[in-house]
This record gives structure tokens, sequence and C-alpha cells, in this order.
């Protein structure tokens, strides 16, 4: 963290944010709630036109931090969390803890959302709700899993409840981030956003429903917001796949780990880059180890039969080992000529041992000019067998002479240590 950035996060102040639209029937509970929490309340009334104003003007109490903020006519969710964090900023605030006026969501969470974010002050924090509530229709929860999907192609950042109105958003980097979608795609933009300039974007989970005291109340449009959605999604995927930063980064590149976030320019090439190979072989035993098992996997799917989907088989382990994928491809390319030759006799021998008890005599192995699809089909099982165990056991070596070199690197280094 600079030490702009924890000049910043000293002395958090928090304020709940209200964004409200005629909300008139579960809005006095939520507030009356929220009075429980002895923090600052900003409710902003988006235009409201169904008797919410006639009730904010006898809840206004700024001597006891009650606030208000009206919008003359409705523009919008997105309009009225900026005009709650300019109001946050003004009372001198440096986290906004924004909650719906709908009843969806429990007031006795924010408590959790605040705390995470006293740990983690710089993050934005999501107040991530069960997957399945009783009353949610099917099309809210696809809709939820397409935006998480998008939202982590685009910036790296896993998120479960993209759609969550229950967070803490750290405001002084929030006017940076450049949001531009309106009304409720501000919520999935702004977190793509945040991933992108290397804020933390982290879960807690909260309790949620769709059926509140009063009724439920949306304002969510299925076809003007979808299309909003889908315009958005569509923007932040093609600036994800240029170069150069969206926004200007909190946490410089340099730091990225195994959880980086970033355009998907920036991941794939921190992914396959060489910089992650000297952070997984210099840093601690748990990535030396991914990096020995790099080695090892590589050396098991340069002896294995995988002729034509190896290469997408090496991409897939290393995402799901968290691997490196350039160690795990590059060494899985031995089996190209000459010594794919010396691979496939390796595993004939290895597989004629293993079927029939016995090494098979030299001149019945056959010539490079021989391995024709007759040759193949009679001898396939041998093959198959041989290559995988002759694959199990060059990896099971590989495996125990990277970690012998990574560990003896680890101590050579200055402040070097066992590695465990």
């Amino acid at each position: 963290m600079s030490e702009h950035a924890k000049e910043l996060c000293a002395g958090l102040r928090f304020a709940v944010v209200v964004p409200t639209f005629n909300h008139g029937g579960p809005l006095p509970g939520v507030l009356a709630a929220l009075d429980r929490l002895a923090l600052p309340i900003i409710v902003v009334d988006d235009g409201s036109a169904d008797g919410s104003a006639d009730f904010l003007r006898g809840w206004i109490a700024p001597d006891i931090g009650r606030h208000l903020v009206t919008h003359a006519v409705n523009q919008g969710k997105s309009a009225a969390l900026a005009s709650g964090f300019v109001a946050a900023l003004r009372l001198e605030c440096t986290h906004a803890l924004t909650v719906d006026a709908d009843g969806q969501h429990s007031v006795d969470d924010v408590p959790i959302v605040m705390d995470r974010s006293q740990r983690e002050p710089m993050a934005l924090i999501v107040g991530a709700r069960p997957a399945r509530m009783d009353g949610c229709p099917w099309t809210s929860r696809f809709g939820r899993w397409v935006s998480n999907a998008l939202i982590r192609v685009s910036s790296g950042a896993r998120v479960t409840d993209s759609q969550s109105g229950m967070r803490s958003y750290p405001l002084a980097f929030i006017a940076g981030l450049k949001v531009r979608a309106g009304r409720y795609a501000f919520e999935t933009e702004v977190l793509v956003r945040a991933a992108w300039a290397g804020l933390g974007v982290l879960e807690v989970p909260i309790s949620g429903t769709y059926a509140p005291a009063g009724g439920r109340v949306t304002h969510f449009r299925i076809g003007r917001d979808t299309r909003q959605a889908i315009g958005m999604h569509l923007r932040l995927l093609a600036r994800s796949i240029r170069p150069g930063d969206p926004v200007a980064r909190v946490i410089p590149r340099r730091s990225m780990h195994d959880g980086a976030t970033g355009t998907l320019v920036q991941r794939a090439w921190w992914w396959l880059g060489p910089s992650r190979f000297v952070q997984m072989a210099r840093g601690d035993p748990g990535q030396r180890k991914r990096l020995a098992a790099s080695v090892a996997v590589g050396l098991f799917m340069a002896a294995a039969p995988l002729y034509g989907i190896k290469t997408a088989a090496c991409v897939a382990l290393s995402m799901r080992f968290r691997l490196h994928p350039a160690v795990v491809i590059g060494i899985s390319s031995l089996s190209t000529p000459p010594l794919g030759f010396v691979f496939a006799l390796a595993g004939l021998a290895v597989g004629h041992l293993a079927l029939h008890g016995r090494w098979p005599e030299v001149n019945s192995l056959p010539r490079w000019s021989e391995f024709d699809p007759a040759f193949v089909r009679d001898r396939l099982a041998e093959w198959i067998i041989g290559s995988v165990l002759a694959g199990a056991v060059l990896a099971g070596a590989g495996y125990v002479v990277a970690r012998a070199l990574l560990a003896h690197v680890a101590r050579a280094a200055p402040g070097g240590g066992e590695d465990r």
C-alpha cells in the first residue's frame, strides 16, 4: 500500500447511504433499524412520488446523524449513489455503506460488511446473498450468474453476487474509477473497474429475502436494463482486450499474485510470462510446490498419448491447479520429434512389461517409419498403459528434482530459510 493510500485509510469513518425511489412502504422500517447502528445515515430521495418525501421531511435530523439529499426528478440508482457518496465525503467519511431501501437486506448484516471493510480498507466489499432465496425468480438467478461470469472474464474479480446492493465503498478511490454506466449497471461496472485499479473486490456472506415486509418493490425494467447491461459488458470486454491501464492502478501490477486482477491482456501476460515464474521460484513454499508441480505435469503430458489435445489439456490443468502454463506446455513439447519417438518407444516398452511381465525384445520395437495406423491399432493398449505409467514415473522424479533445486535456490537467496 502506498503512503498516500495509508493516509487515506487512516481513521476510518463510515456513513450509511440509502438510495430510495417510491419505497414508502418498507423505508420507515429500514431507517428505524439503521438508527440502532449509531452511524450517520444519508437517504437519497431519487424523485419519489409516493409520499416518501413527506415522511423524510419529518425524519431528517442532521444533529443526530440523519441527512437527506433530494433529486427533483428520478435519475436512477447510479445518480442516487453518486449523490450519497458526495454527501458522505462532505461529512468527512472515508467509506459509504450502501443499503437498499426495499427491505430485502437485513440491517443486522451491515456490521458484518463494515467489519470486513475495517480489515480491508482499500477494498470494495460486497455483501453476498445466498445463491438461492425463497421467491427469487430463475431469471434473476440466471442474470446474476451471467453477470458474475462476465465480471470475472473482464477483470479477474471473483464474485458470487454482483447485483447485491449492500456494500462498502472506499470513497477516496471511487471517483477515479470513471464508471460510465447508469441506473443498476453502475453496481456491476464499478466492480470491474475496481479490480482493474488493483483494489480488492471481496465478499462477505449476508442474508437476503425476496419477500420483505410490505411486499417487494422493484424498478428494474427487464427490457431497458438488460439492454444496458449487455452494452456495458460488451464495452468492458472490448476494453479488457486492449493494452494499457483503463484506470490508474492503486496497487501496481508488480504486486500481482495468484488472485491477480486486471484486464484480459494484463492477466494473460502475467499468467504466461516470466515475472510469474520468478515470483513462484522465489515465493513461499506453496508457490514453489506449484512450480515443481508444473514441471511434473509437463513431464507427464510429454509422455501421455494425447496428441491433438495436449496443449488444451495443459492449459486446462494449469488453470485448475494454478500451475505455470508456459512451464507445463514447454516441457510437454518434449514429445515432438525427435524426442517424441523416444517417449513413444518408452511407453511401448513399459506397456509390454505391464501387460506381459517382460521387457520386449529390442528388435521387436518399431522404427519411426513403422508407426503406421495398423501398428498403432495393434499396439494401442501397450502404448496407452505404458505411456501413463512412464509419465507417472517421470512426473514423480521431475517433481522431486525440481523441489530440491527450488529449495536450494530459496536457501541461497538473502534471508532464505528452510523449504517446508
